[in-house]
Order: structure tokens, then sequence, then C-alpha cells
């Protein structure tokens, strides 16, 4: 029996089939290469948390061994493709000398064919002066 399950997230105008491998900006693709695509995945996973650079290397190119400039220049053009900060939007912030995390609120859609799980997260920060 074939599997017809669909999975999605959805952040701000863009949402990422993940079983298409397409980043959507309404109904138009999004040109994404291959590793910005799956960067954007491990990003989106791990919404919320960091991600060392160190793990995000190891997690897009596994087996691979890769320089850091690599990972900056793909976080460069996942920013561009993402057009951030062109309306104040920030999807992804960087922590100098430590590694990136996916800060946008994020709406994870799984269809099951009879199921529709969606879950939905947001992040807050806190500041006490």
């Amino acid at each position: 029996m074939p599997n017809n399950s669909r999975h999605s997230y959805h952040f701000g105008p863009y949402r990422v089939d993940t079983s298409e491998r397409l980043l959507l900006r309404g109904y138009e693709v999004v040109p994404l290469t291959p590793k910005a695509f799956e960067m954007l995945f491990v990003l989106l996973e791990s919404r919320g948390h960091l991600l060392t650079k160190e793990e995000l290397m190891r997690r897009v190119w596994p087996d691979t061994i890769v320089e850091e400039a690599n990972l900056s220049h793909n976080i460069y053009k996942l920013r561009e493709a993402l057009g951030e900060g062109s309306e104040g939007e920030k999807y992804i912030e960087t922590l100098p000398r430590r590694g990136y995390r996916f800060v946008a609120k994020v709406t994870e859609v799984q269809d099951d064919g009879d199921d529709l799980i969606v879950e939905e997260q947001s992040r807050a920060r806190i500041v006490v002066e």
C-alpha cells in the first residue's frame, strides 16, 4: 500500500513541502539548492533550539569534510531566498561563534490520509532588567 503521508511546515508566507522537497511562497516555488533545502529542513526540525555549526555541518554534509565557509554561504543563500530583512522578517538567528536557530513561528502539518495533525510552536524571549 502506498504511503500517502504529506508533511509540511508553514511560516510567514512560506510552506515547506518535505515530500516534494519544495519551498513555496503562496503557489510559487522558491528555488533552493539541495544543500540549502536540507539546511532549511534541519533548522525547521530543530526550530527554537540552537544548532551548533558543527552539528549543522554534520547533519547537512554527513560523512563529508566541509569548511565552515560552505555553511555560511548556504545560510546566506537561504536568507536571500526567504527575503529575510526586506520587510522586517527574521527567520534565522545567528549566535556568533556558536551556531544558528530558526526563530519564526512555525506550524507543522502532517496529513496521513485519514488524520490531519497540526502542531504550532512559537518562541518568546523575556528580558528582565
